[in-house]
């Protein structure tokens, strides 16, 4: 039998030289690990996976599973994230930065099992670490994109313009109405909203899979798709973006709650933002963006070759059409 002393020994060499778990190709070396556990399938077919070494110790594989995203987890990881509180995955290791995107990956830590159930308490903790990230300066972020993996809302609001039929065939198959003076005030909130808030960190992608709890511990993931834009991207993501994996219900009164929540903490940061008008930009914003993702859900539902499940989409879609309604209900009060 192994002594304590030796099974530590044989974890430290372990992990003095991860990178030999990985081979040449960039995929995890069946000769070097003891079990494989595919967790998901990006959307260029590459797997992110749980993995065991000799050891016992299991660690998180991701490949580069969106090629737009090449290297930017990692810039993430040697710039910022040390600012942050550690509420995200700790790197072990990651390919050579001249490695190519199909030969390229990182190593995690496995921190179990994640709970993407979000309660009251988890969304209005990640309501306030999103404050924190938000309150940093940017300058040192330049070398950041500043278009996220979506268009940005001007655009959105733009298409949604420019076909003007199909968006009130949306609208009215909801029993909801946006009148020329209802467009017009939300092209003034948006762009409004563009002028008086600041250009911030976004993580990017905040919907509810990639905010998770791990024995009541907050983990923010993923931070491929960060960018530098205004904080209402990732308010709404984090507030309001469906998701066909991972379905939630969000009701005015959570809304609200966890919009004081942020509004507060970044006041605390020394960031003042009028409560008020950042629920109105926010009304708007979330309008169009719905819209939008009902336009693109609708898409989806109408091609067989798409990888969501029906159901999924269906639910998905029902959900956007609850913020939609939500959100264009509070503005109408707040004329």
């Amino acid at each position: 039998m192994k002594s304590m002393e030796n099974i530590e020994d044989a974890e430290n060499f372990e992990n003095m030289f991860p990178e030999r778990w990985v081979t040449s190709e960039g995929t995890v070396d069946e000769k070097q690990v003891t079990a494989r556990q595919i967790l998901y399938k990006g959307m260029n077919g590459r797997c992110v996976e749980r993995f065991t070494v000799q050891s016992g110790q299991t660690y998180i594989f991701k490949p580069l599973t969106n090629p737009a995203q090449h290297g930017r987890e990692r810039w993430m990881y040697e710039h910022v994230m040390a600012q942050l509180p550690p509420v995200y995955p700790q790197l072990i290791a990651a390919s050579d930065q001249a490695a190519t995107p199909e030969q390229s990956w990182m190593i995690y830590e496995d921190m179990g099992q994640l709970e993407h159930h979000l309660c009251e308490s988890t969304i209005l903790n990640a309501a306030a670490h999103m404050a924190a990230w938000h309150a940093l300066p940017v300058a040192t972020f330049q070398d950041l994109p500043r278009v996220g993996h979506k268009p940005p809302i001007r655009d959105m609001l733009h298409e949604l313009l420019q076909y003007p039929s199909a968006t009130d065939k949306l609208l009215r198959e909801l029993h909801l109405t946006l009148s020329a003076a209802d467009w017009d005030r939300l092209t003034m909130l948006i762009l409004t909203a563009e002028d008086e808030l600041p250009l911030v960190l976004c993580h990017g992608d905040l919907h509810p899979g990639n905010v998770a709890e791990v024995e009541g511990r907050l983990v923010i993931l993923d931070w491929e798709h960060a960018h530098l834009n205004m904080p209402l991207w990732d308010v709404y993501h984090l507030l309001d973006l469906s998701h066909p994996l991972f379905p939630r219900t969000m009701t005015p009164g959570l809304r609200a709650r966890v919009m004081k929540v942020y509004l507060d903490k970044l006041k605390s940061l020394g960031v003042q933002v009028e409560p008020v008008s950042f629920a109105k930009w926010y009304d708007a914003y979330a309008i169009v963006f719905s819209l939008w993702m009902l336009r693109l859900i609708d898409g989806d539902l109408r091609n067989p070759d798409c990888v969501w499940p029906q159901e999924q989409l269906r639910n998905q879609w029902h959900e956007t059409a609850t913020t939609l309604e939500q959100c264009m209900n509070h503005l109408n009060e707040v004329r």
